[in-house]
């Protein structure tokens, strides 16, 4: 339908007020960072873009006239998702309302941007998007050169994010909009443009992302050979040019290989994770819950395998395809692929160079997704929503108007409301439990249980949570209670740290048994750690069992260590003279 029919007749400003709606929501995902959270880089996002996203629904519902325009299939789709996921959540582990918050602002952002790519030229929302990511590229080129710190002291360049990974997603999803004005200006502003994508290049060179650069060389790539009719490429170039990728593939393998061969160790875990239910998968959030006991178990398996120096505590699978099948099974598979179809027949059926520059956008992330979490960032959901709603813009037989649009308009003005009551509340808590940590950090933890006790109701099923509540109790020598918790948070998360913690509270219970199974699963879950084999060989001493204890200390001392530490230097010289009081054998030398 041509877009002039769905646009409001006599509002002189619509598209200044779609431009400041979207530039909201992007500032929100890409820039808010508040130190009052225990995430202050990322809880701070999220709940920018949800209340963003109520606040800018309202605006659209008052300000905007009786017109509505529909996205069915895909926004079905999406409802289908978030409704299931939802309630599965629900039936297995009870209401959660940051999961409800979360999911009711992905459906209204969805609905709210299918409403403004209607009314506004698309220009304007890649532009603001493309401008606010070039200052976050400079910020991130400022830090690598110390003119601003990173949050994260183990990375040179982390932007307004906890680590080069959501700065690397943001700036890879939005490069391709750059090729939309390097296309479409003239000349005299093209020198403009190529100085601003030369700035994103250079924050994803310096941050180190090899994810980003695989993602932004795939959309230049697809760009040259689809967005230039003019520019034919002969045999030879081809083949020089697949060369040329091998290559450089291989060496961004090469300049971080422990890093590369970490993943194919998480994604063979992963794999066997999903094959334990291939179906329908473990459920929203049980990566985090079970992973780690995967991991331990191919370790098992495994004794001798080459990964075991590399494994680590592991949060997510740097594949966001192998997290769908793990969680979702092959049913969220096949509704990814079910998108995809949607998405490549709007394409084709008014095929435009918007649409090609959205496509670009979203293979872009699809790339980023095959080696990393782009969708633990807020901004990700923002721009691929915004390429979805793009490629589909044209495509509405009928848009609804008068009546309801009026209803449709007072419903989302009541998501809006509801989001809103759900989303304080949340808020004020993990501000509450930010400053109780703080408070616990500096000796009150006595004081801070009863504060921990009423954040249940909001906090309840976040497994950091729970685990840092688990910690204090048993810093404070309440083992019972930590374990207690630690039951409730293994549902959610779970890891080395979490076992060696419930070995803790079972030995200062004098339950010896249950101690070395946890002491025993932490060393199976990362077995190129030393620390939990030091606690075992501890155990053993303490309980008697000499001969267990050299043994063990031996393996210790034998152990090849992958970086050198005070902890790891001081933890053989003590595995020594345990080996020395029990079997009177000299110290290793040095």
């Amino acid at each position: 339908m041509p877009m002039e029919l769905i646009k409001p007749v006599g509002h002189r400003y619509i598209s200044i007020i779609t431009v400041l709606l979207w530039g909201m929501l992007c500032i929100s995902a890409l820039f808010v960072v508040s130190e009052k959270f225990v995430n202050p880089e990322i809880t701070p996002k999220r709940f920018g873009l949800v209340i963003g996203t109520g606040v800018a629904a309202v605006v659209w519902a008052v300000c905007f006239r009786d017109k509505v325009v529909s996205g069915r299939p895909v926004f079905l789709l999406l409802l289908f998702c978030v409704t299931t996921v939802f309630l599965r959540d629900w039936a297995s582990t009870g209401f959660n309302s940051y999961l409800l918050a979360y999911s009711c602002c992905l459906l209204l952002l969805f609905f709210l941007l299918r409403q403004l790519t209607a009314v506004c030229a698309p220009e304007w929302l890649f532009g603001t998007a493309f401008i606010l990511a070039t200052f976050l590229s400079l910020y991130g080129v400022l830090q690598y050169f110390g003119v601003f710190l990173t949050s994260n002291r183990l990375f040179a360049v982390t932007g307004t994010f906890d680590n080069p990974a959501g700065f690397g997603a943001a700036l890879s999803c939005v490069f391709p909009y750059g090729l939309y004005f390097f296309d479409r200006s003239v000349r005299r502003f093209k020198f403009v443009v190529a100085v601003m994508l030369a700035t994103l290049a250079a924050g994803i060179a310096l941050s180190g992302s090899r994810s980003s650069v695989m993602a932004c060389l795939t959309a230049v790539a697809v760009y040259s050979a689809v967005g230039i009719p003019k520019l034919k490429f002969r045999w030879p170039i081809k083949i020089g040019a697949a060369c040329l990728v091998g290559l450089l593939v291989f060496g961004l393998y090469l300049l971080k290989k422990d890093s590369a061969d970490g993943r194919l160790l998480i994604w063979q875990c992963t794999w066997n994770m999903a094959k334990d239910s291939p179906i329908a998968g473990h459920g929203k959030g049980a990566f985090q819950a079970k992973y780690m006991l995967y991991q331990a178990d191919y370790f098992e398996m495994h004794p001798d395998s080459k990964y075991a120096a590399l494994a680590d505590n592991v949060l997510h699978p740097f594949n966001e395809y192998l997290l769908i099948l793990a969680e979702h099974g092959a049913i969220g598979i096949g509704i990814l692929v079910l998108l995809g179809f949607l998405l490549i027949r709007s394409y084709r059926r008014s095929p435009d160079f918007v649409k090609l520059i959205a496509g670009l956008s979203l293979i872009a992330v699809a790339v980023f997704s095959c080696f990393s979490y782009p969708f633990k960032y807020p901004f990700t959901w923002l721009i691929v929503f915004l390429n979805i709603a793009l490629i589909g813009v044209s495509h509405d037989k009928e848009p609804k108007m008068a009546n309801p649009g009026r209803l449709i308009k007072a419903g989302t003005v009541a998501v809006s409301i509801v989001l809103f009551l759900i989303t304080i509340p949340l808020i004020n808590a993990e501000i509450i439990w930010n400053k109780t940590a703080k408070a616990s950090m500096i000796g009150k933890t006595g004081e801070m249980l009863p504060e921990y006790n009423k954040l249940y109701r909001y906090l309840g099923k976040n497994g950091l949570f729970l685990y840092n509540h688990a910690a204090e109790l048993n810093y404070i020598k309440k083992h019972e209670e930590s374990l207690r918790v630690f039951g409730k948070c293994t549902k959610y998360y779970n890891d080395m740290d979490v076992q060696m913690l419930m070995a803790d509270n079972y030995r200062a219970l004098e339950q010896y048994d249950k101690a070395e199974r946890h002491l025993k699963l932490a060393a199976g879950m990362c077995p190129g750690r030393f620390i939990p084999l030091y606690q075992l060989a501890k155990l053993y001493d303490e309980t008697g069992r000499e001969e267990e204890a050299v043994d063990l200390a031996r393996q210790i001392i034998d152990k090849e260590v992958k970086i050198p530490s005070p902890t790891v230097i001081a933890i053989k010289s003590e595995m020594d003279k345990l080996i020395k009081t029990f079997k009177n054998i000299a110290p290793m030398e040095n």
